[in-house]
């Protein structure tokens, strides 16, 4: 009953533009909603704001809503036909610009221009055409097809291990990032971060605004890889974007840097997001292939905090049944996860503090009575340190502040309540458990003969305290 332990987003899209099908999702299990700033417009992304947040008001189920900005990323301009098939040994000549000549390929920005060299690797789209540059000129570059492929317009292209320098923000992405703030999203995806400075950057940005949105680090580049601690210690939340590392790395070196992220992640407290083909054969087919099913189990038993689905729900022909294998995969592994899977993630984390071992006693109580822990909070501190230690028992936390309820929602172990249409004024602490064991055992989430691991905070003190009780009547 306290649901999944990992948790799932899926990508709005046209698969998913009604209310019935966003409210089936949340039932499902789903706690967070992606919006793509790289497609539709504002009346399409303000109708999935308004479709979400109903659904969830409507079954009192808070879920966290992501906008994703488009970033610097380079893009195919217009094709005539809309799609070039390409023939393997086939030299195609890229040029700068919107629209081209018939035997040009444009490309919207001068900047790849600018880092390309003969030799270089060019990967279009996820590496649907992937070609050698043969010749460089000042305005121009040709390459050479090495396998058959195909070119779209609008495709991402990329010259492989090189990262053209481009601003981190456009104008375009500052005004996006003020109608995340506007519409008060949980949080923003920051395409292309290279190091600590650039959340740096966008946090100013959004406290210039007098937002509160956390910010998402998404690791899809080389300069990311090598500046992982500081961007992981600067954000949020991390994604690890496997569609654009798998352009700039050795396919094969992919699951090392996956787990790298996540420990990473793990270790400053920073809740983690795998993405991209998390089951990308339900695009088209209503069952996974076997090797999805594999991967997916792989990173629920790595516990990281959430499996963000794209295409498939964006985009798809079987969202629902898409997020129905999903959850089907994660309660599998997760039943086959073991507490000392989560005792080992607690003792490397190194040095704590008073309040980090205080949840880690928490959490070692708890699952040594195979008791269900309840946590009131009002400031957010002590949930995120529960959900680092990776809990191997039902954590239920209530909060009177809906955009904390909504924000804890992808955090790893976590079964978030919003009370606050059920909180009264500024209660106190035990007030606020009491409430909340009331709300739970309404919910179905405890029951007579639960055993309960209660966490408690001294108001202007800095001192917590756990009381382990039985549920009688």
């Amino acid at each position: 009953m306290a649901g999944l332990k990992t948790k799932i987003i899926v990508t709005l899209g046209p698969a998913t533009k009604s209310y019935d099908i966003i409210k089936r999702l949340i039932k499902e299990g789903v706690s967070g909603f992606r919006i793509n700033f790289s497609h539709g417009d504002t009346s399409e992304w303000d109708l999935f704001v308004k479709l979400v947040r109903e659904a969830a008001s409507e079954l009192d189920q808070p879920t966290s809503l992501i906008g994703d900005l488009r970033g610097p990323q380079i893009r195919i301009g217009v094709l005539d036909q809309g799609v070039l098939k390409v023939e393997r040994d086939q030299v195609l000549r890229f040029v700068f610009g919107e629209k081209a000549g018939e035997k040009e390929v444009p490309v919207r920005s001068k900047s790849l221009f600018e880092t390309v060299e003969v030799g270089d690797t060019i990967l279009v789209g996820d590496g649907e055409c992937i070609l050698r540059v043969v010749e460089v000129g000042d305005d121009y570059f040709q390459a050479r097809a090495l396998y058959d492929g195909v070119i779209g317009s609008g495709k991402k292209i990329v010259a492989r291990g090189k990262e053209p320098n481009v601003p981190l923000l456009s104008s375009e992405d500052v005004s996006l990032v003020k109608y995340a703030v506007d519409r008060e999203f949980t949080f923003i995806g920051v395409s292309y971060v290279r190091s600590g400075h650039d959340i740096n950057v966008v946090r100013n940005l959004i406290e210039g605004m007098k937002g509160s949105t956390g910010i998402i680090a998404k690791i899809e580049t080389p300069t990311a890889y090598r500046n992982l601690a500081e961007i992981v210690r600067s954000s949020d939340m991390v994604l690890i974007a496997r569609g654009d590392l798998g352009l700039h790395f050795d396919l094969e070196k992919l699951p090392t840097i996956q787990k790298e992220v996540i420990i990473a992640s793990v270790s400053y407290g920073r809740p983690v997001i795998v993405a991209t083909q998390i089951l990308e054969s339900m695009v088209e087919q209503p069952r996974p292939s076997r090797s999805e099913v594999v991967d997916v189990y792989s990173a629920v038993q790595d516990m990281v905090d959430a499996l963000m689905l794209t295409n498939e729900t964006a985009v798809g022909k079987y969202p629902l049944e898409t997020v129905r294998w999903l959850k089907k995969i994660i309660e599998s592994a997760e039943a086959d996860t073991k507490v000392e899977q989560a005792k080992s993630i607690r003792d490397s984390l190194g040095k704590q503090s008073l309040k980090d071992k205080y949840v880690h006693g928490l959490l070692s109580l708890a699952e040594s009575v195979e008791g269900k822990v309840l946590v009131f909070s009002k400031t957010g501190s002590v949930p995120p340190l529960i959900a680092r230690m990776r809990p191997q028992v039902p954590v239920i936390v209530g909060t009177p502040d809906r955009r904390l309820a909504e924000r804890l929602t992808l955090f790893y172990g976590l079964k978030v309540y919003d009370m606050s249409k059920t909180v009264q004024g500024d209660v106190g602490y035990e007030e606020g458990i009491r409430l909340l064991e009331k709300l739970a055992r309404s919910r179905g989430e405890l029951s007579i003969g639960d055993v309960v691991a209660e966490s408690f905070a001294r108001p202007g003190e800095d001192m917590h305290e756990i009381l382990i009780k039985r549920i009688l009547f």
